[in-house]
């Protein structure tokens, strides 16, 4: 990591999961309620942070989607994750081609930065595209993760850059809805609900988005906001030496959905 990037504070204040009901056998309670949830650090050192759950509706503004890996390796108890990468599309507009720089070599910049480097705690299982190391993480535990970047709209007016990652359930439902990117531009997104899945033998259930009209002024709001995240992502970039680290999740371990 280079002494720049250590001064450069992430532009997002929480990182935001969706998380299935969980039910303790032994006690016969529910241990876990379905929801959206952060990972709020303890203030006393030492101390392990706490799962915080987003009390529901949640309103956002879309800013800007990632690639990743997410997961979890229950033989060595250790967490699966990489950096992430954006799409060409957005590379494209983001780092335009150089003055002199021919486009074989101009492709080959973009593709660079495509590049995924996924690790097994301190271990670096693959380095690569996507498509080229899914097979190695996901047979490690890893699985696709879409980071999203967003704007989120507090109940008192208040906004915040957050970040969702969305894997598993969550992905299921999100992957169909962001089709429509004309309507992520100008509407808000709400989240109010899940809808009940089964695969198999697994029943669980995914979240549920919504279009809704929001006030001009969270539009405008949202377009700076964007700003900011794509010039967060512009310095990573344009930093080689900025190290892959731990994705900060909701919690240490990742429930396993029947398409994993």
């Amino acid at each position: 990591m280079s002494r720049l990037s250590s001064m450069v504070e992430r532009p997002y204040t929480k990182t935001l999961q969706w998380r299935n009901e969980k039910f303790d056998k032994k006690s016969r309670k529910v241990s876990q309620e379905k929801g959206w949830y952060f990972y709020q650090p303890s203030t006393v050192e030492g101390e392990k942070g706490t799962n915080v759950m987003l009390e529901m509706p949640i309103t956002f503004m879309w800013l800007l989607s990632a690639t990743s890996f997410t997961g979890f390796n229950e033989t060595e108890g250790v967490s699966v994750y990489s950096n992430e990468v954006l799409s060409e599309k957005d590379l494209k507009e983001f780092f335009p081609k150089n003055a002199g720089e021919n486009v074989e070599d101009y492709y080959a910049r973009l593709k660079s930065y495509m590049v995924l480097t996924a690790k097994m705690g301190k271990e670096t299982l693959a380095t690569g595209f996507y498509k080229d190391i899914k097979d190695t993480v996901v047979a490690k535990g890893g699985k696709y993760c879409q980071p999203n970047y967003a704007m989120l709209i507090n109940a008192d007016g208040t906004t915040e850059i957050v970040r969702f990652l969305f894997s598993g359930s969550s992905i299921e439902t999100w992957i169909p809805f962001c089709s429509n990117r004309s309507m992520m531009a100008k509407k808000g997104i709400q989240l109010a609900g899940s809808v009940e899945k089964s695969k198999g033998s697994n029943d669980y259930e995914a979240p549920t988005f919504e279009f809704v009209d929001v006030d001009a002024k969270y539009v405008k709001a949202a377009d700076a906001a964007a700003q900011t995240v794509v010039d967060y992502f512009k310095f990573l970039i344009g930093d080689s030496k900025t190290e892959v680290t731990e994705l900060e999740t909701a919690d240490t371990g990742e429930e396993k959905m029947p398409w994993d």
